[in-house]
C-alpha cells in the first residue's frame, strides 16, 4: 500500500505534508512533479512525489459533505 501525504502548506522552497498517521514531514518542492494546492494528497514514486487525483478529489467531497451537514439542522 502506498504511503499518502496530505499537502498542509507551503514555507519556502519546501511543502510541508501530513503523513495518514499524523506526522509532518517537509518535502523539496522540487521533488513534487506537478502542480499541487493545500489539500492534495500525495503519494511517493520512487525519489519524487505526484498528486494522487482519486484520493484527493474523494477527500474533498468528504470535507464538503462533512461541512454541509454542520450547519443544517
Amino acid at each position: 500500500m502506498e504511503e499518502k501525504y496530505i499537502i498542509d502548506r507551503v514555507e519556502g522552497n519546501y511543502v510541508i505534508v501530513e503523513k495518514e498517521n499524523g506526522d509532518m514531514y517537509k518535502i523539496c518542492i522540487e521533488n513534487i512533479e506537478s502542480n499541487f494546492n493545500e489539500g492534495d494528497i500525495l503519494i511517493k514514486k520512487g525519489e519524487y512525489f505526484e498528486i494522487d487525483k482519486k484520493f484527493t478529489l474523494n477527500r474533498k467531497k468528504q470535507i464538503n459533505d462533512s461541512m454541509k451537514n454542520m450547519w443544517e439542522e
